[in-house]
């Protein structure tokens, strides 16, 4: 499979949309070598081994996961459909071991554990997991997990949880699967109303940076002995923002010495630089081109950002500049429709 190949969520109600490869050319490019259309894709992962695709999908108007065969070229070859027993499935994650797979299912507080078969195909689903429980912002009535992946020891799923300001961390076993599952170790996101949704953690393992939604806030957490605790808070918006946005996709550089975090509504993406200390300082904002970057990320090689515009149907790109970590337009949009998560 060529190194330049990435993959694109389209999330549409009907099959119009799906996973769509991209592999950039001798100008760095994209060029479009197939679509694997269904409906509800928003997000990616790969097995253990990485010969099989995950995704989200939509399943008689709910939500499920989706696994695919990688074939030589990158390409997709359908395997099977499992639904999630939930609604809004927006989080998918394969587990160490490679005989489990978990997503996060947004709209009905709860997140779904599958077992795989050892073709990599979805097996089952061996249970669901209900949350309860609520924040003070209105769009926290309920829990709403969004979030569904592994610590870097792998011994830990955390589930973040938009809904109640709270990071799960639930014990796990390779055979088994999750064990806590009645009392998991909570880690509670301060300030209330924060609405966290996803988190990145450095190499080292030893420091994680939490996406706060509501919140427009990136939280700088050290991480020891399966416990979180808290560094720095700063914001992704300017000062001066007042109009209404919500933070959504969170990228660090391979170098790891600046951070990247999107805003929708303020639509940009946030660059940070990462002090030596792991804290973080504002450097830029970078105006996306295009409406609600619901993702961002590098392309293959690093050279390139590109940023997935929900609302406006494109995928706008920017030249990276790694001494500097600053991002330069390059004039060049991608149309596809709304795209959602950018993955390699």
């Amino acid at each position: 499979m060529s190194d330049k190949l990435f993959y694109l969520c389209g999330m549409t109600p009907d099959t119009t949309g799906g996973i769509y490869g991209y592999e950039l050319d001798e100008n760095n490019i994209p060029q479009q070598k197939f679509h694997q259309p269904f409906c509800g894709c928003n997000l990616l992962c790969r097995s253990v081994d990485g010969k099989v695709l995950y995704s989200t999908c939509i399943i008689d108007g709910n939500g499920g996961v989706a696994s695919f065969r990688i074939k030589a070229d990158g390409s997709l070859e359908y395997l099977n459909m499992v639904a999630a027993n939930g609604k809004s499935t927006c989080y998918v994650a394969t587990a160490p071991g490679g005989k489990y797979l978990y997503a996060a299912n947004y709209s009905s507080s709860n997140i779904s554990e599958f077992t795989l078969n050892s073709d990599g195909s979805i097996r089952e689903l061996k249970r669901s997991i209900m949350f309860s429980g609520s924040g003070p912002d209105e769009r926290q009535n309920m829990p709403h997990p969004h979030f569904t992946d592994f610590t870097p020891d792998g011994r830990q799923l955390m589930v973040i949880d938009l809904g109640t300001d709270e990071i799960r961390l639930f014990d796990f076993d390779p055979e088994a699967g999750l064990l806590n599952v009645e009392k998991p170790d909570v880690f509670k996101v301060e300030p209330a109303g924060s609405g966290p949704r996803h988190i990145i953690f450095n190499r080292a393992g030893n420091m994680a940076y939490l996406l706060n939604e509501i919140g427009n806030t990136v939280c700088v957490l050290d991480f020891a002995d399966g416990k979180f605790t808290f560094r720095q808070l700063v914001n992704t918006l300017p000062e001066s923002v007042e109009i209404y946005s919500k933070a959504s996709a969170i990228r660090l550089s391979a170098d790891e010495r600046f951070l990247f975090a999107s805003n929708r509504g303020y639509d940009s993406t946030a660059v940070f630089k990462i002090l030596a200390d792991g804290t973080l300082e504002l450097q830029d904002v970078v105006p996306s081109e295009g409406e609600s970057p619901r993702d961002v990320n590098f392309l293959p090689g690093g050279e390139f950002f590109a940023m997935a515009n929900e609302f406006s149907d494109n995928l706008s790109l920017f030249a990276y500049d790694k001494a500097a970590g600053k991002l330069t337009s390059c004039n060049f949009s991608l149309s596809l429709p709304r795209p959602l998560y950018i993955y390699y």
